[in-house]
């Protein structure tokens, strides 16, 4: 009964002189929750990714609805899971990256008032940030292992040949050992992340209306 009176009421709103004003709109839908306009515009604020030297706007929010889509999946997938609730969520810290990453509280405030956005707003945001870190730190690191073996290979194709052509020595194994066990393990865990967000995806359904 409330959603027919809601409804009834929207529709003898009165309508601009200048015609319909889009105030809202739906980029894309995970499951049943909506990515709006407005997320990628906070996301945008927050510098939730920097912006290419020369890039178009264009081409710069269509990069952070996708960096915004994964988050909300990661998120969603946590929540539905019920994962979300047994990790260790430090989004104080995901909030103060935020702030640093938009230029400071000043700046962002100012960046916040001019597009009507709250303080929740924010830390919803952080909340899902906090969440994807929690689980990849949490869950996903401590299942990555390298080898010996291939902290070897990664040797002979990341630092021999490519020094080979040049003439250059190539540095001893002992090295640059810890270097190339860590670039191993964020490669992994990379792969990781993305067969997480599959399988998320899969489970929840994405929709994305614009490019």
């Amino acid at each position: 009964m409330t959603l027919v009176v809601v409804v009834l009421a929207l529709a003898v709103l009165p309508v601009p002189a200048g015609g319909p004003v889009v105030v809202e709109e739906v980029l894309a839908v995970i499951g049943n929750a909506p990515i709006l306009v407005s997320d990628v515009t906070l996301a945008q604020d927050v510098r939730l990714l920097p912006r290419d030297t020369g890039e178009s706007l264009e081409s710069y929010r269509s990069r952070l609805l996708d960096a915004r889509l994964r988050l909300e999946l990661q998120y969603r997938d946590l929540e539905t899971s019920g994962v979300l609730y047994r990790l260790h969520l430090d989004t104080d810290s995901a909030l103060r990256d935020l702030v640093d990453r938009a230029g400071g509280s000043e700046v962002l405030n100012r960046a916040l008032a001019a597009g009507g956005f709250t303080q929740e707003d924010l830390e919803q945001l952080a909340l899902r940030l906090a969440a994807a870190r929690a689980y990849t730190e949490e869950r996903l690191r401590p299942t990555v292992s390298v080898t010996l073996e291939e902290i070897q290979q990664a040797y002979e194709h990341l630092v021999r040949d490519q020094l080979a052509p040049s003439g250059a020595p190539a540095p001893p194994l002992p090295e640059v050992q810890d270097q190339l066990r860590t670039l191993l393990v964020e490669r992994k865990l990379n792969d990781e992340i993305r067969r997480w967000l599959d399988t998320a995806r899969d489970r929840l359904g994405v929709t994305r209306f614009t490019r």
